[in-house]
């Protein structure tokens, strides 16, 4: 069988540990999509279901798809895997009917699907995102140009975790000490990054809004965000809803010494070591 669509997507990895559900970065990782329209949909597939949408948002019939994925984000872990799903049907939709929909309908699309934009926005156009909803429901997004590179280094357990379950946890209210305290670092975060003072990142991507209540599902977390800073990482956090841990490293040296670290933990799982990718998801020519 022969597939006349491919796209690639890329793994995201939200928050940052400040930035809850408003900051996200694209990371070399990649899902491939390849996808032939059939007579039949498959029920239940996200990849199809987000195709629908990008139809019904171009106001045409929707056209069901044969998938073949080759996936190499894991799922459930926070590193964006609904995210790429999602991406990849709206890019597969939009080619199939010449690419009517702007990259701003798209992004509406799928932020609406995903339910917030802080992983679909990277996914979409790549490099680190601020993202968020304006009074009218409109993704709002900008991208930080980084002034130094940065690396990460990405703990993924064997344990998964649904991210319903994960925000089941969160308060649905929250002391004014915490809320202040999370606006000035993910500002301060914003400025670090954009400046290059990388000494800030460790106090920047301090959180109180959501780690403390996540890590509940993943106890060893922290003591991976230990081992890390240890090591000489820049800064460390639960990637999105977790349980991936992900710590940021200036350069290769760093990256390995934290990578051993992680390895020492002896938990279950394995250590992605990745670049950030300034580039998003887009359609295979």
């Amino acid at each position: 069988m022969s597939y006349s669509i491919v796209v690639r997507a890329p793994a995201t990895s939200a928050n940052l540990g400040s930035g809850f559900d408003c900051l996200g970065m694209a990371l070399d990782l990649w899902n491939e999509v390849h996808a032939m329209p059939v007579p039949e949909a498959e029920p239940g597939n996200l990849l199809q279901r987000a195709a629908d949408a990008a139809f019904a948002a171009a106001g045409a019939p929707s056209q069901p798809f044969a998938f073949r994925a080759r996936n190499a984000v894991p799922q459930g872990r926070g590193l964006g895997s609904s995210a790429t799903a999602i991406v990849c049907g709206l890019l597969i939709a939009n080619r199939c009917l010449g690419d009517p929909l702007s990259m701003a309908q798209l992004l509406e699309v799928a932020t609406r699907l995903e339910g917030h934009p802080d992983n679909v926005v990277p996914c979409l156009l790549g490099g680190l995102q601020v993202a968020t909803l304006d009074a009218a429901g409109r993704v709002v997004h900008a991208r930080v140009a980084l002034a130094r590179p940065l690396h990460a280094v990405v703990f993924v357990p064997e344990q998964h975790i649904l991210t319903t379950d994960a925000r089941a946890l969160l308060p649905a209210a929250v002391p004014l000490d915490d809320a202040r305290f999370n606006v000035a670092r993910a500002s301060l975060l914003v400025a670090a990054l954009s400046s290059g003072e990388l000494s800030l990142l460790r106090e920047a991507t301090r959180d109180r809004l959501h780690q403390p209540y996540r890590l509940s599902l993943f106890p060893a977390g922290s003591t991976l965000f230990d081992a890390a800073m240890q090591a000489g990482a820049l800064a460390v956090y639960t990637s999105g809803a977790g349980p991936a841990v992900l710590a940021l490293v200036s350069d290769e040296s760093s990256a390995e010494s934290v990578a051993v670290a992680f390895s020492n933990v002896r938990l279950p799982g394995v250590t992605l070591r990745l670049g950030l990718s300034d580039r998003g998801a887009h359609v295979v020519d």
